[in-house]
């Protein structure tokens, strides 16, 4: 069962294809900058274990992952959509480099990936209670902030944000309308 989407999603100012073995270096530097991975777990620098771990998330089910490029072919981030059972999954591993035009674009087709093409009913997301700037782009999307829960593994607290799809098309229309300036 191989959890990879063969085409591109593109939109104006990104497009989002699944992750390749030739993206591990990408995937691995990204996740050194310490001020961007500041709410998010730690990778090791080790190239080897990142090609182990892409080739692992290519076929365990449930789980798809995307490099974000700007349209002129430059990396600029990733996004996934992964954990999906009975029609629910979770959005995350969002780590941009881009500017905020770009990740919102970015966040809006996984999103519309995950109700669209994998039919999904809803998304989850856990967003560290210190990390404003996502808990505001959930906001903006349409997410419903849960309640606070301490998480022991991480010594940290986050709330779910959950999404749905049939309120997905007038949160996607005015996120649109903020990102587009036509």
């Amino acid at each position: 069962c191989k959890m990879v989407y063969d085409k591109k999603l593109i939109g104006r100012y990104v497009l989002l294809r699944s992750i390749t073995e030739d993206d591990a270096q990408f995937s691995m530097e990204i996740r050194q900058d310490k001020e961007k991975t500041k709410f998010l777990h730690q990778v090791e620098p080790n190239l080897e274990k990142q090609i182990a771990w892409i080739k692992r998330q290519r076929t365990a089910g449930g789980d798809y992952f995307f490099i974000v490029e700007s349209l002129d072919g430059k990396k600029i981030g990733t996004v996934g959509i992964y954990n999906i059972e009975n029609k629910i999954g979770q959005l995350g591993r969002i780590l941009m480099v881009g500017n905020p035009f770009q990740s919102f674009e970015a966040a809006i087709l996984a999103v519309k990936f995950a109700y669209e093409i994998l039919k999904l009913d809803s998304i989850r997301g856990d967003v560290q209670v210190e990390n404003v700037a996502s808990a505001n782009l959930n906001k903006a999307m349409g997410f419903h902030c849960g309640e606070k829960i301490f998480d022991a593994e991480f010594d940290r607290y986050f709330n779910w944000w959950t999404s749905y799809a049939a309120e997905f098309p007038k949160f996607e229309a005015e996120v649109k309308n903020l990102i587009y300036r036509d």
